[in-house]
């Protein structure tokens, strides 16, 4: 039960539904609540989809392309750090554009290459019989909870950007921008380490 439990903490942390309401509630305003939630349904089914295929899959697929678990942690950092710029820079003005509504910067955060990195590694450090039951289950639980937090902090009136998120979208920015640098330097230092055995 520990290692669940542990899983599933690991797995929270990468995701981060907090960050990710940020996120999903910036692309969403102006937005109907039943919009939302039918959206944020089929968003985290998508970030399910890839988390799993990632679990079932994830180690034997970036061995048979030859790319080791530090590069990709590496690109996952930059990748998030190419959505902490778009936040930072965010206009403050609401755009009722379908097109500019476009839910891949909340899948990229919440479905990363470093939640894809951390998932193969509980996979491949957790497997029961070659079967990353741990992984699933704590996506599973993880997938869950953040649909409940994200849907709650979704309610309300939101046609017009409020004062607390034109201060906290580049705040999160900022932070998101963060732990992209924390994945890259950790890819590099442990990508080093490597060659320094």
């Amino acid at each position: 039960m520990e290692i669940y439990f542990q899983g599933i903490l690991t797995i929270f942390s990468l995701v981060n539904p907090v960050i990710c309401s940020q996120i999903f509630g910036s692309i969403e305003r102006g937005r109907s609540y039943q919009h939302k939630l039918k959206d944020l349904t089929e968003s985290i089914l998508t970030i399910g989809f890839i988390l799993a295929i990632s679990a079932l899959l994830g180690s034997k697929l970036l061995h048979l392309l030859g790319i080791s678990l530090n590069a990709f942690q590496v690109a996952g950092g930059l990748v998030l750090m190419s959505i902490g710029f778009r936040m930072l820079n965010k206009k403050t003005e609401n755009s009722t554009d379908e097109k500019e509504k476009n839910l891949m910067p909340f899948i990229l955060f919440a479905a990363s290459p470093g939640t894809i990195t951390g998932v193969i590694t509980l996979a491949i450090s957790q497997s029961e019989d070659h079967f990353p039951s741990v992984a699933l289950i704590s996506i599973l639980c993880v997938l869950i909870v953040s649909w409940i937090i994200i849907a709650l902090l979704s309610k309300g009136d939101n046609t017009k950007p409020s004062k607390t998120s034109q201060i906290t979208t580049p705040f999160m920015g900022l932070i998101i921008i963060a732990m992209g640098i924390q994945f890259i330097l950790e890819g590099i230092l442990q990508f080093s380490e490597y060659f320094n055995v």
